[in-house]
């Protein structure tokens, strides 16, 4: 642990402005399997496989039928997208375009083994106190899979920054949070109006 956090645990169906904390999402596996036994967009492979939020499934599909559940970008033919579904039910892959497109003709088993219910939303903050109670506010989120550019560099510097502080006398006071995507921010926000 590099600075202590005081970490906050917010259950699932608690309004928060005009949103609501939704239910927790776990995943346990996730593939598509074509007759052959060829897997593609396997969670093992990549957690950016599978679409957040999917609902757990075992079904058989044919490539036209699995095809509106599958999301690449034609664009980057190389990159896997992420995507989510917090508020609403459903369920889908992510693979580079270069692989949707080589996808055979045939039959495929689509597994996802995942869990939606209630459970909670993690906030995390530190606090350096200063001689002031103004306070500066640093705010980074830690919702998204494998986004280091978008994730982890945030997390990174706020909380080497907290721990360069806590070795300094400061004039304000610096509240360091860390929430996951929008819904985190509004749920700090709301339970520190």
């Amino acid at each position: 642990e590099v600075v202590p956090l005081e970490i906050t645990e917010v259950p699932s169906g608690k309004q928060v402005f005009d949103w609501a904390v939704p239910d927790e999402w776990s995943i346990e596996d996730a593939f598509i399997e074509h007759e052959s036994g060829r897997r593609f967009a396997d969670l093992r492979d990549s957690n950016l496989h599978v679409v957040g939020y999917s609902m757990p499934l075992e079904v058989t599909l044919t490539l036209a039928e699995l095809q509106p559940h599958l999301h690449s970008l034609p664009e980057y033919p190389d990159w896997i997208p992420f995507r989510t579904s917090f508020y609403s039910p459903s369920w889908g892959f992510c693979l580079a375009d270069r692989e949707r497109r080589s996808l055979p003709e045939g039959r495929y088993r689509v597994v996802i083994r995942s869990r939606i219910g209630p459970g909670s939303l993690t906030l995390a903050q530190h606090v350096h106190r200063g001689t002031s109670d103004e306070e500066v506010i640093i705010f980074a989120h830690d919702c998204h899979p494998s986004l280091a550019n978008d994730n982890l560099s945030g997390l990174v510097v706020a909380i080497h920054l907290a721990a360069f502080l806590a070795q300094q006398s400061t004039r304000y006071t610096y509240r360091f949070v860390f929430a996951p995507a929008t819904i985190g921010s509004i749920t700090w926000l709301a339970m520190n109006e």
